[in-house]
């Protein structure tokens, strides 16, 4: 066993129950490092999002120009899709590995959370200059400036290692024969076991991608190739911890789970295949060929699909026959509720048929708002392990349903403009009718009520980082 593992690689897999628990300092102190990673995305993140929502609002959108528009939503949705999300799996993974006592390696961890830190650094250096070319590219959004090329290579060569010290550490621990229970107590330890076998799939599916574009394609539809398939495949990290997130709500909130835990496994299990086979797909396929076929699209939403929704349904169920009363003013259970109604009004907006229009935009606010809600679940509970607190109890309860409410007015007013032909990634109202002008003011005050939301998540969630633990 490596000396600096963060968990022992003996004992019993951790209490439902645990907030009194004490954590290894090593543990404790890496989900500092990258909750303080995810929390100031979540600032940068917001920044831009108020931007980007100001230039799309009537009137307001005169103070902006279309370059200023695109820049700002393209780093909102950098940090707030890609670092957010990439930098909580962190998180994660160190606190899931101490919870299913698997062994990861503190000295791969401290290295990769030091890399993406300095690569998140260096991605924020154009979007704050306002310097260089955005490229609006679905999934993985980029700015063409060597900072920002510098830093998405640090940020995922970090993330990457982070998640093979992960699974290394599962895969050492079932293969000695001494965690096989701990994995059937312990789903989200196999949640977090496939996030990492996707990101290691999405970074061979960037490689590969980029070694074998065509030359001679235009720079921009050449990016579009190259980030299409690992930009896809980064969906099953981020729909398997937010399954983690509800597995782990449902424990400590209401000491209660899926009951039929094997088929908890199976559905976790399939979305492994699925992920695997979007990465292999370009060891057949050119990158140019793989962005129209919609084979990689088949392969993330056919198998999302199967694993994800019979989960949601299943903790849905949970919830349901739990005893009463149900604890409403918990941020941990009302975040994961808030979680549970934007993933299934995302997944059905997604279902129901739309073009490329501000339909699109509703239904991933959905899809991302479900991961986001349920991270930001889990972090209350992050902090009472490290010995901290809140600064208001009363900001957590609340705050997770602002937030929702938030999204809830974002989407509603984006599927309603789209239905009267607002274009989505576009800067000013020429297409405008009155109809549509009235979906994109619910969209501004949906937005001021995310914001709202986001900045008490932050300013309360985060202060506490830098106090001393009790």
């Amino acid at each position: 066993m490596d000396p600096d593992a963060i968990v022992p690689a003996v004992g019993r897999a951790r209490p439902a129950v645990e907030v009194a628990s004490p954590l290894p300092t090593q543990t404790r102190r890496l989900i500092l490092g990258w909750l303080g990673l995810a929390l100031g995305s979540l600032v940068v993140a917001g920044f831009f999002a108020m931007l980007a929502a100001f230039a799309r609002t009537p009137v307001v959108h005169t103070l902006f120009s279309g370059s200023q528009f695109q820049l700002a939503l393209t780093s909102h949705v950098t940090f707030a899709f890609t670092v957010w999300f990439v930098a909580f799996a962190g998180v994660l993974w160190i606190y899931v590995g101490w919870r299913s006592g698997y062994p990861v390696s503190a000295r791969a961890s401290w290295v990769a959370l030091a890399l993406a830190i300095a690569g998140s650094a260096a991605m924020a250096v154009p979007a704050f200059l306002a310097s260089g070319k955005p490229y609006l590219n679905d999934y993985l959004p980029v700015i063409d400036h060597p900072f920002f090329w510098t830093g998405l290579v640090l940020l995922g060569v970090g993330v990457s290692l982070q998640a093979a010290a992960y699974l290394l550490a599962a895969g050492l621990a079932v293969l000695a024969g001494r965690r096989r229970r701990d994995l059937a107590e312990s789903p989200e330890g196999l949640a977090m076991a496939i996030g990492a076998l996707a990101v290691l799939a999405s970074a061979a599916a960037f490689l590969r991608a980029t070694a074998g574009v065509d030359p001679a394609v235009p720079f921009g539809y050449a990016l579009r190739a190259v980030v299409w398939g690992g930009g896809h495949i980064l969906q099953f990290l981020h729909v398997a911890g937010m399954i983690a997130g509800w597995l782990v709500a449902l424990a400590v909130a209401l000491g209660a789970a899926p009951r039929a835990r094997r088929v908890v496994r199976l559905l976790l299990a399939t979305l492994a295949p699925f992920a695997v086979a979007a990465g292999a797909a370009y060891l057949w396929w050119r990158p140019e060929a793989l962005l129209v076929n919609h084979l990689i699209t088949i392969l993330t939403f056919g198998g999302l699909g199967v694993g994800a929704v019979p989960l949601l349904f299943m903790a849905v169920s949970a919830v349901a026959t739990a005893p009463r009363p149900l604890p409403w003013g918990s941020p941990l259970f009302g975040g994961t509720i808030v979680s549970f109604l934007l993933f299934a009004i995302g997944g059905v907006i997604g279902l129901i048929g739309f073009t490329q229009d501000t339909r699109v935009p509703a239904h991933y606010h959905g899809m991302v708002g479900a991961v986001t809600l349920a991270y930001m679940a889990l972090t209350p509970l992050l902090l009472g392990l490290t010995g901290r607190r809140p600064l208001s109890e009363r900001w957590a309860r609340w705050q997770p349903y602002l937030y929702g409410l938030g999204l809830l007015g974002i989407m509603a007013g984006m599927h309603w403009a789209g239905g009267h032909g607002a274009p989505r990634k576009t800067f000013g109202f020429s297409w405008a009718n009155a109809q549509a002008l009235i979906g994109m003011n619910l969209m501004g005050v949906g937005s001021l009520l995310a914001l709202a939301g986001g900045l008490a998540f932050v300013i309360n969630m985060g202060a506490p980082l830098f106090r001393k633990t009790r």
